[in-house]
């Protein structure tokens, strides 16, 4: 091996385990599930040094009160939530928390990962 190869050459950085795991539901012409979608692609979820992981699942409005239904059955705490998005947190094998809608993302956002204030993005 050259000394150029041996400055150069990429080692591969372990992956650090999803340990927050975000959930996103709503019907794809929501404006605020566009939103919490939005908001969701500014959270560092493709390092491998991020140990956070998001899935969005979008469906059409003639589904979406089906789904919304079972969603409050699945869900604790999800039980009143009627508008979309559904957002709830809950990496496989952990107990699932309900966090609300794009309203209540935002701001646990804000809090958890200092993301989504339009200024300090």
């Amino acid at each position: 091996m050259g000394l150029w190869s041996y400055f150069f050459t990429e080692r591969a950085t372990p992956a650090v385990p999803k340990e927050i795991c975000y959930y996103i539901e709503g019907f794809l012409a929501c404006h605020y599930f566009q939103e919490a979608m939005n908001l969701a692609e500014r959270l560092d979820t493709t390092s491998s040094q991020s140990n956070v992981q998001v899935e969005v699942t979008a469906h059409s409005r003639k589904e979406w009160q089906d789904r919304l239904q079972q969603l409050s059955k699945d869900i604790p705490g999800a039980q009143d939530h009627r508008t979309s998005p559904v957002i709830w947190e809950g990496c496989s094998g952990k107990p699932l928390q309900f966090i609300g809608g794009y309203d209540n993302f935002m701001q646990h956002a804000r809090t958890k990962h200092n993301v989504g204030q339009q200024r300090n993005v």
